[in-house]
Parts: structure tokens; sequence; C-alpha cells
């Protein structure tokens, strides 16, 4: 868009702030605020600990991960992650204490046990990464495959989900949400790793339901996307997708390849659909 011409002579200058106001904002922004005596008591930071998944007895996976609702935290990351494909399979969840986190102790039948040790990681998942510790690269795609061509959630229901997004957010933490087809939330995962709080909802959604893409219209997750968020809504069979920030090449690639409906919402600025069916109404598509 061309700028329009205009003279200096005539243009009305900037008002100009007091300069008792401007030393405060420049004294603000030169010097640091000292907390370093402050107790870890006090601290307003989100809460993180070692969390170890274990099937039976077995440990299968160590993540980084806020410590609470851990029951949907572990079933989540469970199927996600291929160890189990329903949320029966589980007879029991029980919580243990180890010396610096916690232990989730997943009862199965002992075959499932054997086949999930063939996918256990070779190292700790941190939350900045939920393919961190993989043994090979072919397990970063295994159990992926062509959803169902379905719709995305229409831009308006989407523009709900983000204003619940909003809502439900707290300092120092991810959030995903698993909405309904009309943008209204149906679980809520706060974690301080963005793929722990996707398993959350997943996981949440299992345990409300058999099959999460059926509960679920849609995911929104407040980051970027990676590789292991398509990987997560593809395995679980939601036909949406949508993320705060600018997806991997990596993740647009293999939303292609799987149908998947990938929203780049642009932190709620525009909505971009880089992946999947077009929508049912074709004022949503520019």
């Amino acid at each position: 868009m061309p700028i329009a011409a205009t003279s200096l002579a005539t243009t009305p200058m900037p008002a100009v702030a007091p300069l008792r106001r401007r030393r405060a904002i420049c004294d603000s922004a030169s010097t640091y605020r000292d907390s370093r005596r402050r107790p870890l008591r006090d601290q307003c930071g989100p809460c993180e600990a070692p969390l170890t998944l274990l099937l039976n007895d077995s440990p299968m996976a160590t993540l980084l991960a806020t410590p609470e609702s851990l029951e949907s935290l572990a079933l989540g990351h469970a199927y996600t992650a291929g160890w189990i494909s329903r949320a029966d399979q589980v007879t029991e969840v029980r919580l243990a204490r180890l010396r610096h986190g916690l232990a989730v102790h997943l009862s199965v039948a002992s075959r499932l046990e054997a086949q999930a040790l063939e996918l256990r990681r070779a190292g700790p998942s941190l939350s900045s990464c939920g393919a961190c510790g993989l043994a090979e690269e072919g397990q970063l795609l295994a159990g992926l495959r062509r959803l169902p061509a379905r719709s995305p959630l229409p831009a308006a229901a989407l523009r709900r989900g983000l204003e619940a997004l909003g809502a439900h957010s707290a300092p120092g933490l991810h959030l995903a949400l698993g909405l309904d087809a009309r943008g209204r939330p149906l679980a809520v995962g706060r974690d301080i790793g963005r793929h722990n709080a996707l398993d959350r909802v997943i996981g949440e959604g299992l345990r409300r339901s058999a099959d999460p893409g059926q509960r679920f219209a849609a995911l929104l997750v407040s980051s970027r996307c990676s590789l292991e968020l398509v990987h997560k809504a593809v395995r679980a069979g939601v036909a949406t997708l949508a993320t705060l920030a600018l997806p991997s090449d990596m993740a647009v690639e293999v939303a292609r390849a799987c149908d998947l409906n990938l929203i780049c919402c642009h932190r709620g600025r525009d909505l971009e659909l880089l992946s999947g069916q077009a929508p049912d109404n074709e004022e949503d598509l520019l």
C-alpha cells in the first residue's frame, strides 16, 4: 500500500513524554529487579518434575511435565506413542513417588507390554520436544495414516476456540484444547511442554469416549507446531489441528500426506489453512 507524501512543515510532531516519565521508562528497561534471594516457594512460575511412565513394572519413558492430572497425561501419551490402542486396555493406574519425581504405573496385558517395549525410547523426553530419545528415525513416522476426508472447523468456530484459549491460559504453561464443532472446549490440557498438554487432552478424550477422533472436532494448541504434534493428532484421528505459531516444514509435509487439516492461527491475527480439505463454507477460504 503506497504511503502518502507529506510536508515536514505541516506534519504535527508527536507529543514528547515528560522528562521524569521517560527517565522512569528508561531506568526500568535498563536495570534488573534482583530476585536472586527470593525463596523458591514464593516463585510464581510453573511447576515441572520428572515423570516416569511404566507399563506394569517396565519403565517406558521419562517426561519433564507439570505434575497434575497425571492419569490423563499417561493415558494420552501411551495412546499416541502406540503402546495401547484403547483406554480399556489399561486396567489400573497407580502413582508412586520417586526421589525427584513421580512414577505412573499403567497395568496392561503382558503381550501389550512386550509389544510396547519394542517402541521404548532410548532416553528421556524433554518438555521442549516430544520426540527426544527415540532410538530410530523410523519411529518418528510410525503409526501415521491417511485420515478420512473431513472439512476443517468453520472459521467462526475456531475464533471461539481462540477466545477460550485466552480465557484458560496460565503464565508459563502451554495450553491445549479439545474443541467441539462449534469451537467450545470439551477438554483442557496445561503443561510445561506443548506435547504433554496435547497428550492430556487426548487422554481426557480417551477417558470420556472410546475414540478421541469422534469426540473432538479439532485440537487447538498455544504454540508452534512440530512434527510431534501432527503425529499425535493423526494417531488420535482428530481431523483438525490448529496452532498459534507457524508449523515446521516437516509438520506441514506430513500433515498433507495424512490429509490432516492443519491451521496456523498466526497468534490469532488471521487463520491460514496449510493442508487438508476445503471448508464447507466457501467464504472461509480466500
